[in-house]
């Protein structure tokens, strides 16, 4: 007796002009799913509006309508039917079209059967949900810049395609990948970081492909790679931009051909893993310097997920101080702890430079330096610094002032030069409670004064 995968088997329609395809797919998938074809995108079409399938297996490449077009139309009518297509072996660039389009998944031609019945079990039933993924709840952030970063996980997590994360050093790139991971049909297997910034070029082979035992003086076991390690899981290529050419070029050749050497052996070892890369420099850029190699590029950047610095997230750095402050009072054992307005004001006025990873490091000193309450006082004096003195011009402050010198009269120099500062510090005052919307005794502590003088400093200027 034959057993089903569910008690009423899920209906699957196959689009594509090729009868073999039909029959195999039929070989494949029978009994455990009721299989309906079509030769053609208007044949296809016609049958899931009279069926109403529930998933649609459809290729790419046939003639008068192509899978494009045939995907554009399902979107069009509503229909929420799941779709998987079919790509020729390597054009990532067409699976990615699709699936910008609403395509769920892709596989290539010629498909490996157990990787399609994998597939296509993955789409039909109901998968993690992805509000309970780990990495979810460690990505801190409800900005607009946040909440497409995590559009773009969800739609192009469950795919095969290789995913490029670009973003400035902080950021939360490999979170992200973690997330990508978390959320693929590989999330069971292991996902394997490879930090390309810190493994020196002359262990790069050995590390990242194995050797055998006596490839090399010292070298008295076999030791796999972390491409062996990482094999039916993924691959998390960090800070890519750090190999060299002539490293990229080996790395190309693993990708293309899914096919690696380890030191000393003589035959190929096959691979199935995804590529997910990082780089905190636009590879773009570096291609045109000739730093990166272009064909690597395309190997890698299938889809390509801008990650923005926390200067650039709406709202967010509020949001990730009260966290981390929860966080570390928790850990230091200090309840009820708080954070004045004007250290708050000081820490959302900062550019970040060193994003996320750097406002951690700061709360987490604050908390530690301190038994209630977090003052200005208590933060770390290059972010005190960096609000004043900004790293970009847009908050640099020019004072220009206007002191009159009558050179017909004795001058009392020293009488002057108590007018300049006064005038001076009078400008500072004013234009730092503008900016940092502080009250007076935080106010009086960014500026290093007795706050009884800035408030009669403040009275004389009334």
């Amino acid at each position: 007796m034959t057993t089903h995968a569910y008690d009423h088997p899920k209906t699957i329609l196959v689009i594509d002009d090729e009868p073999g395809i039909h029959r195999s797919l039929e070989l494949l998938l029978m009994p455990d799913f009721s299989i309906h074809t079509a030769l053609s995108g208007t044949e296809g079409l016609h049958k899931a509006g009279v069926i109403s399938p529930d998933l649609i297996l459809l290729d790419l490449v046939m003639p008068q309508m192509n899978g494009i077009e045939v995907l554009k139309r399902l979107t069009q009518a509503g229909d929420a039917i799941p779709v998987v297509i079919f790509t020729a072996y390597g054009s990532v660039d067409s699976a990615v079209q699709a699936i910008k389009l609403g395509a769920v998944n892709y596989i290539e031609k010629p498909f490996d059967g157990h990787k399609l019945k994998q597939i296509v079990r993955e789409c039909l039933e109901r998968g993690k949900s992805f509000q309970s993924l780990s990495s979810r709840q460690d990505i801190i952030g409800e900005s607009p810049q946040i909440m497409k970063i995590w559009q773009m996980v969800e739609k192009y997590g469950p795919t095969d395609l290789p995913v490029l994360l670009q973003g400035e050093t902080g950021t939360g790139k490999e979170l992200f990948a973690k997330a990508i991971h978390e959320i693929s049909k590989r999330q069971q297997e292991p996902l394997v970081p490879f930090d390309c910034s810190i493994i020196p070029e002359t262990l790069f082979e050995s590390e990242i492909f194995g050797y055998k035992k006596g490839a090399f003086t010292g070298a008295d076991a076999h030791k796999p790679g972390q491409i062996y390690l990482a094999d039916k899981g993924t691959v998390f290529l960090d800070e890519i931009s750090n190999l060299s050419l002539q490293y990229q070029a080996k790395l190309l050749r693993v990708i293309q051909e899914r096919q690696y050497i380890p030191l000393g052996a003589t035959t190929a070892e096959t691979i199935d893993v995804r590529f997910i890369s990082s780089s905190n420099i636009n590879l773009e850029e570096a291609i045109q310097r000739g730093a990166f190699r272009s064909d690597l590029y395309y190997r890698i950047s299938g889809v390509c997920i801008e990650i923005p610095s926390l200067r650039e997230r709406e709202g967010d750095i509020e949001i990730l101080v009260q966290y981390f402050i929860a966080k570390y009072a928790t850990q230091f054992g200090k309840p009820n702890f708080k954070i004045s307005d004007g250290a708050m004001e000081l820490l959302i006025s900062y550019p970040w430079p060193g994003n996320v990873r750097q406002l951690k490091h700061v709360m987490g000193a604050a908390v530690a330096s301190t038994d209630r309450v977090i003052l200005p006082e208590h933060l770390s004096s290059n972010v005190l610094q960096g609000v004043l003195v900004s790293l970009d011009e847009d908050s640099m402050v020019r004072f220009d002032l206007n002191i009159s010198c009558n050179f017909t009269n004795h001058i009392d120099l020293k009488k002057l030069e108590k007018k300049i500062v006064a005038e001076f510090g009078s400008r500072i005052i004013t234009e730092a409670k503008r900016r940092l919307s502080l009250n007076q005794t935080d106010l009086a502590e960014f500026l290093g004064m007795d706050p009884k003088t800035l408030r009669a400093k403040i009275r004389r200027k009334k």
